[in-house]
C-alpha cells in the first residue's frame, strides 16, 4: 500500500509508550492486514468522518490527531473507516486518506534522539525526542527516517535500526503491535541463497519448511499436513509489473481485490494485492490471500500469505511483520 508520506499538512503522530524491557532503537514493522483492513493513524489536528466518500457528505464524527482506526482504501482518495478491527464492528463512514498514515512502520528511540531539518547530521535540529518514544515512519532514505511534528518536519538518523548484520540462524527478541498492544516475539534470521533474500521469522508461531527455491512458514497451530495458514515465498523470473498484473487477474476471478503500493522497510517498494472479499458479495472470504510482488534482479520475489478469516488477525498480522523484515541479496548462480 502506498504510504502517505508526502501529505500537504506536515503533521504526524508521536505516541509515548511505556518502557518494555531494555530500551533499544528499533523499527517495528507495519501492522499488516487485520481482520477487517489496515491500521491507520490520523495525522491532522481534526479529521471529519463522513457518511459517504465526499467532502460535501454529512459529518458522522470528528477524529483527532493520533487516533488509530482501521481502513479499507478505495479509489478517489477516500477510505472506508472502521473504528474496530472486529467483524462485528461495521463500517463507521469514510475519511480522506491524504490525512492518514496508512499501515506505517514505527520507530522506537533509544535515549535522547535529535530530529534534523533534513537528512544531514549538520543540518539544524528541530526537535529532541525522549527515550522510548515510538512514532510512525513516513519515509526512509538509507539510514535516515522522515518523521513529522506539529508545525515542523524532520529526519532521524537511525543506522543501527536498519542494518542488523545478523547471521543465518541467529535468534533474537523484539516487539510487534497486535490489536494496538505490544507483544514480544522471538525471531530467527534466515538467509536463502536460492531466493536471494534474508528475513526474520517468528519461530515460536511458525514452522519453517525450505524446499529448494521455495520458503514456506506454516502456523504451528494449523494442520501440519494440509495447512490453511501459511506464508510462502518464491522467486519468479520476468517483469514484476507484468507478474503483478497476472496475479491480480487470476485472483479477481474469485475475489474483489485491492491493489496497493507498499514501501517495505528493507526491500523497498512492492505491489501488494489483498484478496479478502468474496467477488461481488461484499463479504469476507472464508480463505484469504495477501500477495506481495517485490522487484528483484532479473525477476521478483512473490510472497503470499494464505489464511482463514478466523486467523487473519493473528497469523495474517504476524506474516505481514515478517515480510517487512525481508531484504534482497544476490541469488545463487547470478
Amino acid at each position: 500500500m502506498k504510504k502517505h508520506a508526502f501529505i500537504t499538512v506536515f503533521a504526524a503522530l508521536i505516541l509515548l509508550l511505556g518502557s518494555v524491557g531494555t530500551a533499544q532503537a528499533e523499527i517495528i514493522p507495519a501492522h499488516g492486514e487485520g481482520q477487517i483492513g489496515l491500521q491507520a493513524v490520523v495525522l491532522c489536528e481534526t479529521l471529519t468522518l463522513r457518511q459517504q466518500p465526499s467532502a460535501s457528505s454529512k459529518a458522522v464524527k470528528t477524529l483527532r490527531y493520533g487516533d488509530r482506526i482501521i481502513v479499507q482504501p478505495e479509489t478517489g482518495g477516500w477510505a472506508a473507516c472502521f473504528l474496530t478491527d472486529s467483524v462485528d464492528g461495521g463500517r463507521a463512514g469514510w475519511v480522506n486518506e491524504n490525512y492518514l498514515a496508512i499501515d506505517p512502520a514505527w520507530y522506537r528511540t533509544e535515549g535522547k534522539t535529535p530530529v534534523h531539518a533534513w537528512n544531514d547530521a549538520d543540518s539544524p535540529r528541530v526537535a529532541l525526542l525522549d527515550e522510548n518514544t515510538t512514532l510512525p515512519i513516513l519515509k526512509a532514505e538509507g539510514a535516515w527516517l522522515l518523521v513529522s511534528l506539529r508545525g515542523a518536519a524532520g529526519w532521524i538518523y537511525a543506522p543501527e535500526a536498519r542494518e542488523t548484520g545478523r547471521r543465518d540462524g541467529e535468534r533474537f527478541e523484539t516487539t510487534i503491535l497486535l490489536e494496538g498492544m505490544e507483544e514480544s516475539v522471538r525471531y530467527e534470521h534466515i538467509v536463502s541463497a536460492a531466493l536471494g533474500i534474508e528475513m526474520d521469522y517468528d519461530w515460536e508461531n511458525f514452522e519453517r519448511r525450505s524446499e529448494g527455491d521455495r520458503e514456506c512458514f506454516v502456523s504451528r497451530y494449523d494442520d501440519p499436513v494440509n495447512p490453511e495458514d501459511y506464508l510462502e515465498l518464491r522467486f519468479r523470473a520476468g517483469n514484476a509489473d507484468a507478474i503483478a498484473a497476472e496475479i491480480g487477474a487470476a485472483l479477481s476471478q474469485t475475489y474483489d481485490i485491492v491493489q496497493q503500493t507498499l514501501d517495505l522497510d528493507r526491500a523497498g517498494q512492492c505491489v501488494c494485492i489483498h484478496a479478502s472479499a468474496v467477488k461481488g458479495q461484499n463479504i469476507t472470504a472464508e480463505r484469504m490471500q495477501t500477495v506481495y510482488i517485490i522487484p528483484a534482479a532479473n525477476g521478483c520475489i512473490v510472497a503470499t500469505a494464505h489464511c482463514t478469516a478466523e486467523s487473519s488477525e493473528g497469523f495474517g498480522v504476524r506474516a505481514g511483520y515478517m515480510i517487512n523484515t525481508l531484504a534482497l541479496l544476490d541469488r545463487a548462480g547470478e
